[in-house]
This record gives C-alpha cells, structure tokens and sequence, in this order.
C-alpha cells in the first residue's frame, strides 16, 4: 500500500500528461504481481467496494475526534478523504510489523461483510501513515481524482511492451484485474488475451481551422452537423465473453459511465458502435450543459432523476456494427448506415444529428448566424 499511497500522491502534484505517464510506467515495471494490476484497476475504475460509504467514514473520525472540529476542517479542506487522513490521531503502538498491501486492502473488501468493514478500516487507518490513509479512502470510495483517466492509465500500460494503446483498449472489456494475463501478454511472456465485449475506439480530436484557409477546401467534399451542448459519446453494443449482449457509454477519453446512465444503455441493444452526443431531452428540447451534469459521475441513479433527468444520445457516426469495424468506409457510407441503424433502433432515447445543407463557404457561415 506504501508504493501506491506514494505514486498517487505524486500523480496529484504532477502536472504535466508525460510526466504522469513515466510515473505510471515506472510502477507497474518495477511492482510485482498481482499489486500492480490491482492498482491498475484503481487507476482505471475498475475496482468498486459496495459497503464502503463517506458516511461510515464519517461515523469513524468523529468518533475519534472532536465532531465539530472534523465539520470545520472538513468544511476548510473540502475532501473527506484529505480531512479524514490528517485528523486521524495516529496510535503508533497500534500499527503491525508489516502494513497492509494493496493486495490486501482489495481481497480483504472484496470478502468482508458491511458490518465487519468500520472496524477493519479502523485497523489499517491505524497502521497507515498520512498518505497511507488517504490513499486508502480515495481507494475504497472510488473517488480518485488525481488527473489520471482510464485512458492515460492503460496507455502507460501499452508502454510497458511498446504496444500501441488500441491494442490495449480493444481486449480491455474481456479483462478482469488483477490482469495477469495482460501483463504476461506486455512482458512477452504469453499470448495476447482475447478481444471481447463492448470496447472504446479512441477519438481523433478536432482541430479549429482559420477562415481563409476554407479557400483551398472544396464544400463538397464536407458535410456539417451542429453542435449540441451535451458531451461527446461513445455507445458500445457488443456480446461479452459468455455471449451475452452488453453495452457501455464510454466517454471521450475512454471513462465508462455506462453505470450513470441505465436509461440509455436499456435501450441500445443492437450490436455496434456509435459517436454521438450525450444529451438530457425535454419535450424535444435539448437542455443546457449543467442540467446533464446532474447525471453525470453519479454511482447510484435515482428513479426520480431518471424521469427528471432523461438521458438522450444524438447520434453524429456509426464505427462498428455487427462486430465490423466501419472506420476506413467513406463517410457518406457510414452515414446511410447510421441511419438505418439508428432506424433499427425504434427508440425515443435515440436520434440522428441532422446534417446541415450548405454548398458554398458563406452559405455555412449564414447558417450559423
């Protein structure tokens, strides 16, 4: 638990995506199994413990402090996991000979019953240091929040045997930490695990472009959508490794949020992949930016913000259908297929991003005004 506390509390302070990637690099090199696939799985949200709540971590320091002092310097610092770590009052007659390993903190949780939890994280908290701790409470919350995405985590993972990322994103879904077999594939040790399940396509990213530099650009060769004030999307329907169909909503950057929203993927059920826009609809009214953000990187969803909050996805690009990859087909190509796709799919939830006509620069330019 000591390396992890202590790559997570220089991943805080770094600030640049490079040198966050040497940091996770150099660990999962220089870490044995299985400790660094489970902080793999930390890294990546991939680890969820369901009995450990900011409310039982409440309960724990205020009995241990004075409870209007935690409800001040918790109100100050603004993280329960940072507060709660500080305040601890450290026993060190209490700490063991040898603290608890990662591999340990994660089997332990993945066994113990609820009411077991508050006093066996008593005992680490106990036998952890200041970083220690707070490691441990981001770890056990699923509330990182160190400036690493899933995508920078597993992108340093492809480095570890000079694969590429895609290599990695494309046979993640099929993978369980603490991910021995990817290891053994990256250290050319064993075969490449097999592809299944709903996996995320990485996205080009857009580049502005300068008005006269439409000069030498030929409208016809383009097509033009609006751009709806949601978040960009991936929506992934594929059969899993028991043939199941399942599907999962993937942000840009390669987060799965599939959990926050359980009124879309209900009704993608067609095996495939779209682009899209992640939108809340009301009475065909697309609604501001901060009314989705309501529902984004919610664990838990409620029925009443289900029916307040209805997700929708506006679908702009279809990659895969069928298990296909359709992303070197022409544009034009993949937009009839969409459309039938999305025809197919017979759901409110779902629609098409409309194209805009245009045949000249300054047609475009009008329409926008």
């Amino acid at each position: 638990m000591k390396r992890f506390a202590e790559l997570m509390d220089r991943l805080t302070y770094e600030p640049s995506r490079n040198g966050k990637l040497r940091l996770i690099a150099d660990y999962l090199r220089n870490t044995e199994d299985p400790e660094r696939g489970w902080a793999l799985a930390g890294l990546t949200g991939a680890l969820t413990f369901k009995h450990a709540k900011g409310g039982m971590i409440r309960a724990l320091i205020t009995e241990r402090c004075d409870p209007v002092l935690f409800a001040l310097s918790y109100d100050y610092v603004g993280d329960l996991s940072e507060t709660v770590a500080l305040m601890w009052p450290a026993d060190p007659a209490a700490r063991p000979n040898r603290p608890p390993t990662l591999s340990d903190v994660v089997e332990t949780l993945s066994s113990l019953g609820k009411t077991q939890l508050p006093a066996q994280l008593a005992r680490w908290l106990d036998a952890l240091d200041e970083t220690g701790r707070w490691a441990l409470l981001k770890l056990v919350t699923g509330g990182l929040r160190i400036g690493v995405s899933a995508r920078l985590a597993k992108i340093a993972a492809a480095s570890l045997g000079d694969k590429e990322p895609d290599e990695v994103e494309i046979i993640w879904p099929g993978l369980t930490p603490p991910y021995l077999d990817l290891f053994t594939w990256l250290e050319g040790k064993g075969e490449r695990p097999k592809a299944t399940g709903a996996s995320f396509s990485p996205a080009m990213l857009s580049h502005a472009i300068e008005e006269h530099e439409l000069d030498a650009l030929d409208p016809n060769d383009y097509a033009a959508e609006w751009k709806w004030d949601g978040t960009r999307i991936q929506a992934v329907t594929a059969p899993n490794s028991a043939g199941d169909i399942e599907t999962r909503l993937f942000s840009r950057t390669g987060e799965d949020i599939s959990k926050s929203f359980p009124d879309l993927t209900d009704v993608l059920k067609k095996p495939g992949a779209i682009d899209g826009e992640l939108l809340i609809l009301r009475d065909g009214r697309v609604q501001p930016f901060n009314v989705l953000q309501q529902r984004l990187n919610r664990k838990a969803v409620t029925p009443k913000m289900l029916t307040e909050f209805p997700a929708h996805l506006r679908a702009y690009d279809l990659i895969a259908e069928d298990g296909n990859d359709l992303r070197a087909l022409p544009f034009r190509e993949r937009r009839t297929r969409l459309e039938k796709f999305v025809g197919a799919l017979k759901s409110p939830r779902v629609d098409l991003s409309p194209l805009v006509p245009f045949k000249t620069w300054p047609a475009l330019v009008s329409a926008r005004a």
